[in-house]
């Protein structure tokens, strides 16, 4: 997967997490559609450039945007 697909696939998700307030990876699928590979690869690059953090919760692992 080339750099451009995985930043366009990373605006897609911050659109969806944009409507909402924590997301489990599974929820994120079924939304947006993406196979496993794209929406984590989409995912490394939201949590590398520190716009959504991820930490544990009753579901297993959670996702929300950054506040900074």
């Amino acid at each position: 997967m080339d750099k451009n697909k995985m930043a366009v696939n990373a605006e897609k998700v911050m659109h969806v997490m944009k409507a909402g307030y924590r997301y489990t990876l599974t929820k994120l699928q079924e939304i947006t559609a993406f196979g496993t590979t794209e929406l984590c690869m989409a995912m490394l690059v939201l949590i590398r450039d520190k716009r959504v953090e991820q930490f544990q919760c009753e579901q297993g692992v959670c996702y929300v945007l950054s506040k900074a």
